[in-house]
């Protein structure tokens, strides 16, 4: 049996020596909030009034903040674009004490009847375009899935600060500028909801691992017609507030 060379925690060990720390200055909460959009990230900290704590990753562009609250510490993270970035930084939380993330983003709709602004929850994915989930063990040859509790809690919570919400299959792809008409218009028909870039991966190594995630991603563009791309209407606008108060509320819960 072939095992891994090194371990996310053996990783971030040697980060922190690299920095004169050690794995004890990591301050990593049981919930995470991820993100890829630093404003947004920045938004949800200070919310939480979570401080900077020690990067996981290599370098300081990516950066992790962490808020004490009732129930334990709290985390908002900014990763990279993409599973295999994302994953990483991931995987690095999850050896550092992290139970269960919500990932916080944005997504290109599939479906006419949720148009930008929507916010979009990704259940089972279906289409798999990227190449880290293969790397994780899927012995039944199961789609990745949420964890369903979050998925309803963060319907909810979505629903009950304004925003309009949908769960459903899901499309996930490596190639942003590669989102072909013919495969849109085949997975819309389908029924699937949307696609984006991370989530088919979180969900696997959430799987893997033993923890619970949860993505929630606004629509920020329409691909069933012309493109759509609508990050300056109001209707967007008001998705983000209701989708980053969701996370808040979780956060705290």
């Amino acid at each position: 049996m072939s095992n891994p060379r090194f371990t996310p925690l053996q990783a971030v060990g040697n980060r922190m020596k690299a920095r004169g720390l050690s794995l004890d200055d990591v301050r990593v909460g049981k919930k995470v909030l991820l993100t890829w959009t630093d404003k947004w990230g920045d938004l949800m900290a200070e919310a939480l009034g979570a401080t900077p704590a020690p990067p996981m990753m290599f370098g300081s562009t990516y950066w992790v903040r962490t808020a004490d609250n009732d129930q334990g510490w709290v985390t908002v993270a900014y990763a990279p674009v993409g599973a295999a970035g994302t994953t990483m930084l991931m995987e690095d939380l999850i050896a550092c004490g992290a139970e269960s993330f919500v990932g916080v983003g944005a997504s290109g709709g599939l479906q006419s009847d949720h148009p930008v602004g929507d916010v979009l929850i990704p259940n089972a994915v279906q289409v798999i375009d990227e190449g880290t989930s293969g790397h994780y063990p899927n012995p039944g040859q199961t789609p990745p899935v949420g964890d369903q509790a979050m998925i309803s809690e963060m319907t909810s919570l979505v629903q009950k600060h304004g925003g309009r919400s949908a769960s459903g299959d899901w499309w996930t792809t490596d190639g942003f500028y590669r989102e072909m008409t013919d495969d849109i218009s085949r997975h819309a028909e389908a029924g699937i909801l949307g696609v984006d870039m991370e989530t088919s991966a979180m969900y696997r190594v959430a799987e893997h691992r033993g923890v619970s995630v949860c993505n929630i991603l606004v629509a920020s563009d329409e691909l069933w017609a012309d493109w759509n791309y609508g990050i300056d209407f109001s209707e967007f606008k008001t998705g983000v507030g209701a989708m980053l108060a969701a996370a808040i509320e979780w956060a705290r819960g």
